[in-house]
């Protein structure tokens, strides 16, 4: 029988792809953005400064920024050896489409059940490596799946063939000549996996956009039943499931983050839960996943490793990105930090 032998949350910031003297690029893109999700509700920029002050402006220096910017290559580094170590067969990697390949339409929660996974060119260089690659995906194991959350009342999306990564037109300013798979998985293929993974099971949760957002509550319910029907797959595999992205962006709240980590250690699914929905908005939605992993590995007792957590500012009102790095080994001790 198949078996859940590892966990892992890992972020997928395009952060970790820029050099320290370029962190603060994308601060004017802050500035301008009229909803800044921030405590359950939207701010401008000025709205967020007056609330915050200048009170991030001393993590801004160079100095701080190649700091950060270095724990998070020596945490991505220590996913990459833990993932390794965990010797799987399988995995589900959980992530979302940040409207890539789905400019127009925006399905609550999709299984991708066909055969094949492209990254590559023109995808930025921290997703991909530097050529087209191929990697295989698991339809059996993925329309496996689909039956059973059916069996469970969920109703999912079977996504049978990549769409055109249109984003790579609009963003990267050429279209590729294969449909390159969205970022958040793209990253784990490339940073965790060394663009060798393993037959593996995409699932896509719309996480950004209102109104088909599956809840908290859902993904708890979700990682219930992918943990059962894992342990009815009658294929003796070790199993990873993996959650690509959050903590807290595109506001930083390391009190949020913290209490967040606090909760996913100690398996408080009630505790995630009772946070009000209007925390998991913008990129802090994509913590919603993370809830997945913990709930596939609480049966097998795992203590969370939580590798480092490393907020990391672009202005000084605060905006940047929350990297927050963790696994779950039932296999081994948890690793000091």
């Amino acid at each position: 029988m198949a078996k859940i032998v590892f966990g892992m949350a890992v972020p997928h910031s395009g952060m970790l792809g820029q050099a320290p003297e370029d962190w603060l690029t994308n601060g004017e893109r802050d500035r301008n953005n009229p909803e800044l999700w921030f405590r359950n509700r939207t701010w401008t920029y000025p709205e967020l400064e007056a609330h915050r002050g200048a009170a991030f402006e001393p993590f801004l220096t160079i100095e701080e920024r190649t700091e950060r910017a270095a724990r998070c290559r020596a945490a991505l580094d220590k996913m990459a050896d833990a993932y390794k170590r965990a010797k799987v067969d399988v995995c589900i990697v959980l992530g979302k489409d940040q409207k890539e390949i789905w400019p127009d339409q925006s399905p609550s929660i999709t299984i991708y059940t066909g055969e094949d996974v492209h990254n590559g060119p023109p995808q930025r260089p921290v997703y991909a490596p530097d050529h087209h690659v191929v990697h295989k995906a698991y339809p059996e194991l993925a329309t496996y799946l689909i039956k059973a959350f059916q069996k469970e009342g969920f109703d999912l999306n079977d996504l049978q063939a990549w769409p055109e990564n249109v984003w790579m037109e609009k963003q990267r300013g050429r279209k590729a000549d294969y449909p390159v798979v969205p970022h958040a998985y793209s990253f784990v293929y490339h940073q965790i996996m060394g663009d060798e993974p393993p037959p593996h099971v995409p699932v896509l949760f719309n996480l950004f956009y209102p109104p088909t957002q599956p809840s908290m509550a859902r993904c708890i319910e979700f990682g219930r039943v992918l943990r059962e029907a894992i342990a009815a797959w009658p294929e003796d595999v070790r199993v990873a499931v993996i959650a690509s992205g959050g903590l807290s962006h595109f506001v930083n709240d390391e009190e949020f983050d913290r209490d967040v980590m606090g909760k996913l250690a100690a398996y408080d699914y009630e505790g995630l839960a009772a946070i009000p929905d209007g925390y998991y908005q913008s990129g802090t939605s994509e913590v919603k996943i993370y809830s997945i992993v913990m709930m596939a590995l609480q049966p097998t007792g795992a203590a969370m490793t939580l590798v480092d957590y490393v907020p990391c500012w672009r202005t000084a009102a605060g905006t940047g990105e929350g990297m927050g790095f963790m696994y779950w080994n039932p296999e081994e001790a948890p690793a000091a930090a």
